[in-house]
């Protein structure tokens, strides 16, 4: 019998290098793979630079990976998709103007800083742009690809992957990779019992439950400035859906 493939759609490399070699280890009743987009589907404009419908984007970007890799919709088993939360559900007044910060953007415990009124006022429309696009998302569990209906779940890590893994929001982007190569190297245990230790509601809660309510947890205050992520939930969904 083919394996079916469960399809994981990331914002960038570091989600697969630490993914994917414990899914593929732990999971072998499916095909894992990764669609690494290079960017955050939940905040791109379209090309006249308007808010495109984003469950219509997620569409083209599962029928994109299924035309380019020969696949068909059924051969799919689910679709994870994983997104940095960025502080997207902060409050607007939370988003600061502060000229004295290196870079153009910098995230703190309670804050967004950046360096001027504009980029401000930029910050805000995208962190509402992402917030009302994730909301979308997040009550939706499935996708019809193709008249398929293909399980999906929306996931995340805040403020990003790499301030749950080694509690830095702020890193350069050239050195990711190689502190996530570093990271998984080092790391003693599993990637699922370390991402464990962020899930911010009671491990004990039925599956549905457990989603919801860390969805609500990261939507109140600054949550989503700090550290903590509901990927753990991942491997629970590919454990009720055929493995």
């Amino acid at each position: 019998m083919t394996k079916k493939v469960l399809l994981i759609i990331v914002e960038g490399q570091t989600e697969q290098i630490i993914l994917e070699d414990y899914l593929d280890a732990h999971f072998a009743n499916s095909t894992i793979r990764f669609d690494v987009q290079r960017e955050d589907i939940l905040t791109k404009w379209d090309a006249h630079k308007r808010i495109p419908n984003i469950k219509n984007s997620v569409v083209r970007v599962i029928q994109s990976y299924l035309e380019k890799y020969k696949f068909l919709a059924d051969d799919l088993t689910a679709v994870v998709h994983i997104t940095d939360a960025d502080g997207c559900f902060i409050a607007p007044e939370c988003v600061k103007v502060d000229e004295n910060i290196e870079h153009s953007l910098f995230y703190t415990e309670d804050a967004i800083l950046v360096k001027s009124a504009k980029r401000k006022e930029q910050i805000e429309q995208r962190n509402d742009m992402k917030a009302k696009n994730a909301k979308i998302l997040i009550a939706n569990d499935h996708f019809s690809i193709n008249r398929m209906k293909v399980p999906y779940q929306l996931f995340y890590f805040s403020t990003n992957l790499e301030h749950v893994l080694w509690d830095e929001r702020n890193e350069i982007p050239t050195e990711k990779i190689q502190k996530a190569d570093e990271f998984i190297d080092n790391l003693s245990g599993t990637i699922e019992d370390y991402l464990g230790a962020y899930l911010p509601v009671s491990a004990e809660l039925p599956y549905r439950e457990k989603i919801k309510k860390s969805w609500l947890f990261l939507m109140e205050g600054c949550h989503s400035l700090q550290r903590g992520t509901n990927v753990p939930l991942l491997f629970e969904m590919i454990k009720t859906n055929g493995q």
